[in-house]
């Protein structure tokens, strides 16, 4: 018996008039799953069958919760030593978008790089998860960009017009000798708490079936509740559940009616199928019946991504996105608990709704998301922020942008204002590396590097980073010239960036990527000596690399 809300009862059954008849059985709450290698699985709600008449195994609207106590009992039988093969039944169905990895550009022919911004920090937190529970780490999984945007660099605040401050530093690359390293940090201004806009907040909470396990669905009704202890009168919340249909639990209450939401949420259970195209397009009707003029109107949903009912492609639920997103409605997803985890249409809804995507595995990490860095999470500071980087071929011969690889734009699209990118909160930053191979000082011809007659001969390359107000249609730009007087050789390295090349080099690492090159665990843990608390959630890292080698090896 575990410790939980609900107990987790297993037995064993292995005989039947002397012949050999496998069953692993589990109870929890109202429900009874056994599994049953030689014949058909059962699923029985004991709550309104208690004598076990009525099989659900095979009713699609409780295939969810079948799921999640088939996997239970398969992880019950490896914790145990069962002697029965289970992995020939288990089943993983997570999804993660392919994104091929960048390579080396030549900077004399290909001198230009583009990309949105990214602000998405789910990667790190599932990750996290994977090395926790020691399984198999999928290469999609491993967005080194989400690793680097899950830490605060403490860069500094922006003090003109802009909305951003721009920081960069050239040193060596650590797990690459031949070649340099750049990192870029794009500062997001910050809102003071007196001055952040009041919110109409719409929680659109998956409780289908396969939200029955402890890290999903009660998971999610404390980050709501973490998520409420921010909220004033004059902010405006509203639930939508939604599985095999959606239903409104609360519309439009006051945002300081805590015993009103912790009430509502606290009633929820998990059954059905997911039919969440249905609650999308609830969310979005119920968020623009409450909707505040000048405030933050956004919709949170919570939710495994395994959406089974309605429109279940992720290229048709993203159309459905863009149709909503221009009226001025965000869309911030956060995923919750594993092996069926659609990361992939998580990651697109947040990133088409204007949005970002967050992984939630545990209470502390809600109170990271929704407490801690709640204005960066909840108030957009500026929309479709894009980034370009020209470089000079008089100084490098070749560069590779690390991380990004679903985030890349043609380089006619910066100057585009029709194209969608990333949406930056308050108080976030971008972090961007590039590995750069410099040059031998010879001159080709084309943009403004080739063009030039030398006055621009200590110039690595160009920084230019595009962006919209929340109101505004027209982009504005800001740019900087980094130089090579900035070079630091890696014992005179920045602690930020030290920090930012451990982060790196473990998803290097995580990924079994192409060009790790030397990166090591040892290395790793070479950078991260003496950082401490310089960096916020760097003993998380630590501990992070420490559980790696202990579950993986070196």
């Amino acid at each position: 018996i575990s410790e939980s809300e609900e107990q987790e009862i297993y037995s064993n059954y292995y005989k039947y008039n002397g012949h050999s008849f496998e069953i692993r059985m589990i109870k929890k709450g109202r429900y009874k799953y056994s599994f049953i290698p030689q014949d058909i699985d059962e699923l029985y709600d004991l709550q309104n069958d208690p004598y076990e008449m009525k099989n659900l195994s095979d009713d699609f609207y409780y295939q969810g919760i079948k799921e999640e106590l088939r996997k239970k009992v398969f992880k019950h039988m490896e914790e145990t030593d069962d002697y029965y093969d289970s992995e020939r039944y288990a089943e993983n169905t997570e999804e993660y978008s392919d994104a091929r990895e960048s390579g080396y550009k030549n900077a004399a022919t290909d001198p230009v790089s583009t990309f949105s911004a990214d602000v998405d920090t789910a990667s790190y937190a599932n990750l996290r998860r994977l090395i926790k529970g020691g399984d198999t780490i999928s290469e999609d999984a491993v967005r080194i960009e989400e690793m680097l945007n899950y830490f605060d660099y403490n860069y500094v605040q922006p003090t003109g017009e802009s909305p951003f401050s721009l920081t960069y530093e050239l040193s060596d690359c650590p797990w690459n000798k031949g070649s340099k390293l750049m990192m870029i940090g794009v500062q997001g201004r910050d809102i003071p708490e007196e001055k952040t806009p009041n919110s109409n907040l719409v929680f659109l909470i998956d409780v289908s079936g396969s939200m029955y396990s402890n890290d999903k669905l009660p998971l999610v009704i404390e980050s709501v509740n973490t998520l409420m202890d921010t909220m004033t009168e004059n902010d405006r919340i509203s639930v939508i559940t939604y599985s095999g249909n959606e239903r409104i639990v609360l519309a439009g209450a006051r945002g300081n009616q805590t015993k009103t939401v912790e009430t509502v949420t606290g009633m929820l259970d998990a059954n059905g199928c997911t039919d969440g195209e249905s609650g999308i397009r609830a969310a979005y009707e119920l968020a623009e019946k409450y909707y505040i003029k000048g405030g933050n109107n956004r919709i949170i949903l919570a939710s495994d991504g395994d959406l089974n009912v309605g429109i279940t492609d992720t290229d048709e639920l993203v159309k459905l996105i863009e149709e909503k997103r221009e009226g001025g409605i965000y869309l911030t997803t956060l995923g919750f608990g594993g092996d069926n985890l659609k990361d992939e249409k998580m990651e697109a809804l947040a990133d088409n709704g204007n949005g970002s995507y967050h992984y939630i595995d545990s209470a502390k990490e809600a109170r990271k998301v929704l407490l801690e860095e709640r204005n960066s999470t909840l108030y957009t500071i500026a929309k479709d922020v894009k980034l370009q980087v020209e470089f000079n071929p008089q100084n490098v011969k070749s560069y590779r942008l690390v991380g990004y690889d679903n985030r890349r734009l043609n380089n006619e699209d910066f100057e585009n204002d029709a194209k969608d990118a990333g949406d930056v909160g308050a108080g976030h930053s971008v972090t961007v590396l590039y590995e750069i191979i410099p040059a031998d000082g010879s001159k080709t011809g084309g943009l403004k590097y080739q063009q030039n007659t030398g006055k621009n001969s200590d110039e690595w390359c160009t920084l230019k980073v595009r962006y919209k107000l929340p109101e505004e249609t027209k982009s504005r730009m800001i740019s900087a010239a980094i130089k090579g007087s900035l070079y630091s050789p890696a014992e005179k390295m920045s602690t930020r960036m030290r920090f930012a090349c451990a982060v790196t080099e473990f998803g290097l690492i995580l990924k079994d990527s192409d060009y790790k090159g030397t990166a090591s665990l040892s290395d790793i843990k070479k950078l991260l000596s003496g950082i401490g608390s310089k960096i916020g959630c760097s003993d998380d890292l630590e501990e992070l690399v420490r559980l790696y080698e202990e579950k993986y090896g070196e």
